[in-house]
């Protein structure tokens, strides 16, 4: 079965990768395109919290002296704690008119503000919060406790952020996807992966949808150990030793060690830097087929070094002398079947 797979390779489109330490060094080094890289360019500095048709304002002016525009038994201030930005985007107040908001920061409004009062009140100052944020708000769905919009603010919250403020997730991190669509790009991550490197716990924006999956990553094991069958990932990564251990070991009057397989659809990239050729891409991967030696004794800490990925295949192929014998006993099933058939006909002669 090992020389075939090798043979037919040659003549198919896939890969055959005998796996020794370069081998797995290249793969323990690689890493995916993750969600950083993909919304790279929204992503070197963090966003700054802005205000949208719907929000709601709180504005404070002051005046330095009495006597001015605002002047009150409030003493020399004027509060209006609720001024909602209209459909085109602005907000009106007294001596200011309507003020385009739009798109501005708190800071921004306030220097508009004191623009607009300038000549008019007595050296006037202002403060300006956001009451209520109607847009900037991202979408949690799917495997959290509490799926609803949240709001963007000033601070510049990250996925994990909001992930905690929805209540977190309703499973395991090695076992749940979040996917974030912002805009026309998409892009996926294992929600451990965003946990254990910071760089994939990006800053969210306005407008974004943020999904959280529960899709257990799996793994199958085939051929001749006892317990051929798919499994689940029961640790943040399965080696090929911990997958052939899980599915009852080798079978020793069948496998063949030096026909352990592990059939994977290859990140191109992957191949391009261990300098292996290929000739074609399925769904752009490459079918491809890790071959490891049980026989030499290094392998064995190939296979504790090479992990699994979701939905790879591990298979180990049977000994040469099982298929032989396989041969020999359909033979023999054969002559069986001819002799009772000359013994039967022997009886009616």
């Amino acid at each position: 079965m090992s020389l075939e797979i090798e043979e037919q390779s040659k003549q198919n489109d896939y890969v055959t990768v005998d796996v020794n330490s370069d081998v797995v060094d290249g793969l323990s080094a690689f890493n995916p395109v993750g969600l950083n890289q993909q919304f790279a360019s929204s992503q070197r500095r963090s966003p700054i919290s802005t205000v949208g048709v719907g929000d709601v304002l709180s504005v404070t002016v002051f005046e330095a002296d009495e006597g001015g525009l605002f002047s009150g038994k409030s003493g020399n201030r004027a509060e209006f704690p609720r001024v909602e930005v209209n459909n085109q985007g602005y907000i009106s107040l007294p001596y200011t008119g309507t003020i385009k908001v739009n798109g501005k920061t708190p800071l921004q409004i306030q220097e508009l503000v004191v623009e607009n009062l300038e000549g008019k009140a007595i050296q006037p100052q202002a403060l300006v919060n956001v009451v209520r944020n109607e847009s900037n708000l991202v979408t949690m769905s799917g495997d959290v406790a509490k799926p609803g919009l949240y709001p963007v603010t000033s601070k510049a919250e990250r996925l994990l952020d909001v992930v905690a403020e929805a209540g977190g997730t309703k499973f395991p991190a090695r076992e749940t996807y979040i996917t974030l669509m912002r805009g026309e790009q998409q892009g996926i991550q294992l929600m451990k992966t965003v946990i254990e490197q910071p760089s994939e716990n990006i800053y969210v924006s306005r407008g974004d949808r943020i999904y959280l999956s529960h899709d257990p990553q799996r793994y199958t094991v085939l051929g001749a150990v006892l317990k051929p069958s798919i499994y689940t990932f029961d640790a943040a990564t399965i080696s090929v030793l911990e997958a052939i251990a899980a599915a009852g070991g080798l079978m020793d009057e069948r496998a063949d060690a030096t026909g352990v397989f592990v059939f994977r659809y290859e990140d191109p990239k992957v191949l391009d830097t261990l300098g292996i050729p290929y000739k074609r891409l399925v769904r752009g991967q490459v079918p491809t087929i890790y071959r490891i030696n049980m026989k030499h004794a290094q392998s064995y800490f190939y296979a504790q070094s090479f992990h699994l990925r979701d939905k790879d295949s591990v298979f180990v192929t049977n000994a040469r002398s099982v298929e032989i014998s396989k041969v020999l006993m359909l033979l023999n099933q054969a002559t069986s079947s001819v002799g009772n058939v000359a013994r039967t006909s022997n009886r009616f002669d």
